[in-house]
């Protein structure tokens, strides 16, 4: 199993690539960041895919918000003007209303241009090919596996994702794009939080993002033989906390996984002291470039995972940035150069390339 975590400013996208029983390699595709992520990465990624005779088998879009479903937006425009041809076999994506379904194509399904969203337009898209599931993706579905590919659906709950489509009940009310700075100050910090020494958060105080939308995430545990990876989209992890403990995993019986990809790009309001105590691993992705007005990603969060009291400090950790600059390098420098050895973890950045590639298998 390889894995590629691409650049996306503060947005995620990433790439699971497998070889099946059969020896055919396949690729699940989870996120597309904003629409110019397509033009800088995603369109050559998607054309090399072909070139390789493959296919994305499975194109995962957590949900409705621009840094997450933009990309792929772009995609389709290509694949509409005849640029690319469609590549992705089977999609899984939860519609953010309640629509009237029917076959065939439906442009005509939201009948104020205006009203037409991001959301809207996956969705007509999706269901004109007739790839739509009959089914919505919660924590309550069992786990899908795809010959040696499992994937088990942590969040949404069953409530979040209603909560979304009553506050889009009407067609006339326009998706969000991006986050309303408004819901929740877990949502967005007023500043960086990197002049605080670690030893200086309490951490036993905590607020949990409350955006409707974020809480509608598609969040997974992706599992291939004995690994492990961990996509926790902009997921509220109360709720992942409830599922991995539905799967028996608690501070006692830990989830091992190689990789977490850290919810939220790194959000205070998204990572909290119980899901990181039901969490053994030395990897975390956090995608974000520290050039955003949301201030992420927040050092809080950082070290809600490094000050883990069921953390096995001999292990040591590392936190894998997409980006590499000034702001992310700066975030530990108020601690001192022995920060790094007293709390056995490392930094490391993304130099000179658009993503990461990790090969499981070495």
């Amino acid at each position: 199993m390889e894995l590629f975590f691409y650049q996306a400013e503060c947005g995620d996208s990433a790439r699971i690539r497998f070889k099946d029983s059969n020896g055919f390699y396949r690729n699940v595709l989870i996120d597309s960041g904003y629409e110019r992520t397509f033009r800088h990465i995603l369109k050559s990624e998607i054309k090399e895919i072909a070139r390789n005779n493959e296919q994305i088998d499975i194109c995962i879009i957590s949900h409705i918000h621009d840094d997450h479903i933009g990309g792929i937006l772009k995609y389709i425009k290509t694949i509409k003007t005849g640029e690319l041809e469609d590549a992705i076999v089977k999609w899984f994506y939860n519609p953010p209303r309640n629509y009237a379904v029917s076959t065939g194509k439906m442009e005509g399904l939201i009948s104020v241009p205006a009203s037409i969203g991001q959301g809207d337009y996956l969705f007509n898209y999706i269901n004109s090919k007739n790839k739509l599931l009959n089914y919505d993706i919660t924590d309550e579905l069992k786990p899908i596996e795809y010959d040696v590919f499992k994937m088990s659906f942590l969040s949404p709950s069953k409530r979040k994702l209603e909560s979304l489509r009553k506050k889009y009940k009407s067609k006339y009310t326009v998706l969000e794009r991006i986050e309303d700075e408004s819901i929740s100050g877990a949502v967005s910090a007023k500043q960086f939080d990197y002049s605080i020494k670690v030893e200086d958060f309490n951490l036993e105080v905590w607020e949990e993002d409350q955006s409707i939308e974020n809480g509608s995430s598609i969040s997974l545990l992706a599992e291939l033989g004995d690994k492990r990876v961990l996509w926790l989209a902009d997921s509220h992890p109360t709720d992942v906390v409830n599922s991995l403990k539905k799967q028996g995993y608690s501070n006692k019986n830990k989830l091992e996984c190689e990789w977490v990809k850290v919810s939220h790009h790194g959000s205070a309001g998204n990572s909290n002291n119980d899901l990181y105590s039901m969490v053994k691993c030395n990897n975390y992705l956090i995608s974000a470039n520290g050039m955003n007005k949301h201030y992420l990603p927040t050092k809080e969060s950082l070290v809600r995972i490094l000050l883990n009291k069921h953390r096995n400090f001999e292990q040591k950790y590392n936190f894998h940035f997409t980006y590499d600059n000034e702001i992310l390098r700066n975030i530990f420098t108020v601690d001192g150069k022995d920060i790094f050895e007293k709390w056995n973890f490392e930094l490391k950045f993304l130099k000179d390339k658009k993503y990461f590639r990790f090969d499981l298998n070495n």
